[in-house]
């Protein structure tokens, strides 16, 4: 796609011409060419290699990488990008491919359930409860239990401001895919990507307990235990045997690593290193919240 093509009808300027193939936040692992955004200057270190073309603010114009080829110039990068994506919406060459519902063997499925007519995998021998709703774009494993009430593939919560003093919000176009053998206990929702390259991802024996919110194209690891209440938001990577307890709240891009722990309550603001425990609000090392508790002890 040429940058000049989106961009006709967004306010801005066309600065240089460039090429790219879909859409996708500017520190994605995507390797191929694709159209960002860049509000903030705190990301333009971040950046990935294979952003080609840049939607940004004329003071960030100079501070963009060379392998940045195009450039449109705007002063609301983040509601032109959201523009260009529901604009791109109705593109069967942007959008995943509709395909029919596949259904495997041994399934015991609720005539109480909701699933949607197309683009929908289950594997062998799943469990599915009353009220449970699923979207398109969804596979679920083998072998796997989701629990009544649960939403798999619901709406993501993404927003942009926009200059009339409006909210945008962003079509859902990815998908979530559930690995083998999970569970998802009642009342949870987990949100479907919205770029088409972006995948919520819930990876083999992870285990995610009631009343659970997790965000668009958040990973969860394999055999990662979230509790129930937990808030997990978009963009989070956990990584394989890890712990989130009951009401904790994980922030936005947020990676937290293999077997670390993130205690109850906790607010997690800040990457979580392998093997690490966290408390508190905001969360910190465990054993630095356990001292910073006796020394208040103390004071009084």
């Amino acid at each position: 796609m040429l940058l000049s093509d989106v961009t006709k009808g967004i306010e801005g300027r066309l600065l240089k011409e460039g090429t790219f193939q879909t859409l996708e936040y500017c520190t994605g692992s995507l390797e191929v060419p694709f159209l960002t955004f860049m509000g903030n200057p705190k990301f333009v270190d971040k950046m990935s290699p294979f952003a080609s073309c840049v939607l940004c603010t004329e003071k960030l114009a100079d501070r963009l990488p060379p392998s940045v080829k195009g450039v449109f110039i705007t002063e609301f990068p983040k509601e032109s990008f959201h523009k260009i994506h529901n604009g791109l919406s109705k593109d069967d060459a942007y959008r995943l491919p509709t395909t029919p519902n596949k259904i495997g063997e041994g399934c015991v499925i609720s005539k109480r359930a909701s699933i949607a007519a197309n683009s929908v995998e289950i594997g062998d021998r799943v469990i599915i409860e009353d009220n449970v709703t699923i979207y398109d774009h969804v596979t679920i494993g083998n072998d796997c239990v989701i629990r009544s009430g649960a939403v798999i593939g619901g709406k993501a919560f993404t927003f942009a401001g926009t200059n009339d003093n409006r909210i945008l919000g962003m079509e859902d176009l990815g998908r979530v895919v559930i690995g083998d053998r999970v569970e998802v206990f009642s009342l949870t929702h987990i949100a479907k990507g919205i770029l088409p390259t972006d995948t919520t991802d819930i990876k083999d024996d992870a285990k995610i307990d009631a009343l659970v919110q997790i965000g668009h194209g958040s990973v969860i690891g394999e055999r990662t235990l979230i509790a129930e209440g937990a808030v997990i938001a978009g963009n989070v990577h956990i990584g394989a045997d890890a712990w989130v307890g009951v009401n904790a709240t994980v922030s936005n891009r947020i990676r937290i690593g293999d077997h670390a722990r993130v205690s109850l309550g906790s607010v997690v603001t800040k990457d979580v290193a392998e093997g690490q425990t966290v408390t508190g609000n905001f969360a910190i090392e465990h054993s630095q919240f356990l001292q910073h508790l006796k020394d208040m002890i103390h004071l009084h």
